[in-house]
């Protein structure tokens, strides 16, 4: 049996939901194959400028692409495919490639494949639709030598290199030669792996000896395995090596089991946003949460410490600021709001709602916590006087109505995600709703910090503004914090090296004992 049978079996068998109470024997072709069990497919497969950077589909990118720059635990950038760059002006930035950067076609990158890929992105109509580009403005960029791309900014933009963590280097004379749908089933790539095949629901790939990276154990193979249980079982009984999106209560059967239950930081801050603008026309144009009483009291109702204690077994941490500690600009003296009924109904009565008010949320459960973690924070609320309906719709339901900002309720639990750029501003995208026309709250308090971070091209400086906005943003309640993000991962006793920064997985750097 080759050791792409081997897997195959394997995934189909755990996919199919099927646990045994004792480990199976693997398979002899398996021991050299990193077994993973993933919750989601990757929607595009191996075509990166088809959607922005997303989870899970970096999941599946980061073992076989080359992204521009990684950035730390520390929210530290380091060069990747990108070796270093340069600030000419305040508008201006040259930044050079790496010269071993090999694709699978023997091509190598270079400045021209590069300008390329900002062709795709920048001037054709399917690489705009992609929203790649959507957080990046450039007015030109041009190769200024062989491995050397001068980009130009309309306006400074101090996370601009940041922001190259989004982007993943692809051998783009395949790209137009193949075409899209034919590259993202069987990629040209430049990473530790190389596809050798990519169905719907699996990938199997193997070491690519002339990547500048290669990988340390011979074969990868991931596959999608939706439920929650079966990915338990599966690293329980020996059946993959990493088990991603697991649950807080899943630790303890792991660590039993002899394994190794990864707890980690996740790049998001767990939030409810409290809209400010009267969406649904419900409330004579003035919606409650427009009065910063009334979100500070919705802050006050919530019993962080209770619900991280029963919800997530005491691993999550509240969250009192839309940053969290590996992010650029985190405020360590800010605290989440302590919990005080007392003071929320005082401030509910202050803002004129003394017999409290109905709202209802909207929202699309699939993040840790779910149904539960809603379930807590509508009956918080509800004590104070808040009364909240829960109302799901579908994920792309949910997607169009926040496009469009057509919201039928007043609330909506939200990501405040970070990653890949990892920078305490990111979150805003969705929150300056004052300036963006896609935006759920308007706070024009924050505004001119807002401005001033934007344009701050020393990092020193841009860091205190950040904490300075992290600071009035928890003072204004932006939102309702409830947890900072948490990763829980299994990991097989039998692997070495396992390294996870902010949801990007090296996959380079692991081994396996057998």
């Amino acid at each position: 049996m080759t050791w792409r049978k081997a897997v195959w079996s394997l995934g189909a068998t755990i996919a199919a939901g099927w646990a045994m109470t004792t480990a199976p024997v693997l398979a002899q072709d398996a021991k050299d194959t990193l077994r993973v069990a993933m919750h989601s497919k990757a929607p595009s497969r191996g075509d990166i400028y088809t959607i922005f950077y997303i989870f899970p589909s970096m999941y599946w990118w980061e073992g076989i692409f080359d992204s521009f720059v990684r950035i730390d635990d520390k929210a530290q950038i380091l060069p990747f495919a990108a070796e270093k760059w340069e600030v000419m002006n305040p508008t201006t930035w040259r930044v050079t490639f790496r010269k071993d950067v090999e694709f699978t076609s023997g091509r190598k990158n270079d400045a021209a494949n590069v300008v390329k890929i900002f062709d795709y992105l920048h001037t054709t109509e399917a690489g705009k639709a992609s929203g790649i580009m959507r957080n990046m403005k450039l007015a030109s960029y041009r190769a200024v030598d062989s491995h050397t791309v001068e980009f130009v900014t309309p306006e400074p933009d101090p996370l601009l290199v940041a922001k190259f963590a989004a982007f993943y280097v692809a051998d783009m004379v395949a790209f137009n030669d193949m075409g899209r749908a034919n590259y993202g089933a069987k990629p040209v790539t430049s990473g530790p792996y190389k596809v050798v095949n990519w169905t719907d629901q699996e990938m199997q790939a193997t070491v690519y000896e002339k990547s500048w990276r290669p990988a340390k154990i011979k074969n990868l193979y991931i596959v999608e395995v939706p439920e929650p249980a079966s990915r338990l079982a599966a690293i329980v009984s020996g059946q993959t090596d990493m088990a991603h999106n697991l649950a807080p209560e899943d630790v303890a059967r792991i660590k039993a089991s002899g394994h190794t239950a990864a707890v980690e930081g996740a790049p998001f801050v767990d939030a409810v946003a409290l809209f400010t603008k009267d969406f649904a026309n419900k409330w004579s144009g003035k919606a409650p949460f427009s009065d910063r009483r009334v979100r500070q009291a919705a802050n006050y109702a919530l019993n962080r410490d209770s619900l991280a204690q029963n919800l997530f077994k005491g691993l999550a941490r509240p969250a009192g600021q839309p940053a969290i500690p590996s992010t650029n600009g985190y405020n360590p003296s800010v605290l989440p709001y302590p919990y005080d009924p007392a003071k929320a109904k005082q401030l509910l009565t202050e803002a004129g709602y003394p017999n409290g008010f109905s709202v209802t949320m909207e929202t699309a459960v699939g993040l840790l916590g779910g149904r539960e973690l809603l379930q807590v924070v509508s009956e918080d609320l509800g004590k104070v006087g808040i009364k909240t309906e829960v109302v799901v719709v579908p994920f792309a339901e949910r997607a169009r109505l926040f496009n469009q900002q057509k919201w039928n309720g007043d609330l909506t639990s939200f990501a405040m995600f970070h990653s890949p750029v990892m920078d305490a501003a990111i979150p805003f995208s969705v929150y300056d709703g004052c300036r963006l026309p896609i935006g759920m709250v308007c706070i024009p308090a924050l505004n001119e910090l807002l401005a001033a971070q934007e344009k701050e091209m020393d990092p020193a400086k841009r860091r205190a503004l950040l904490q300075e906005l992290m600071k009035r943003s928890s003072e204004e309640a932006l939102a309702l914090y409830t947890f900072e993000g948490l990763d829980v991962t299994g990991i097989s006793k039998r692997v070495r090296g396992y390294k996870n920064w902010n949801k990007v997985i090296h996959y380079e750097s692991m081994t396996l004992e057998n």
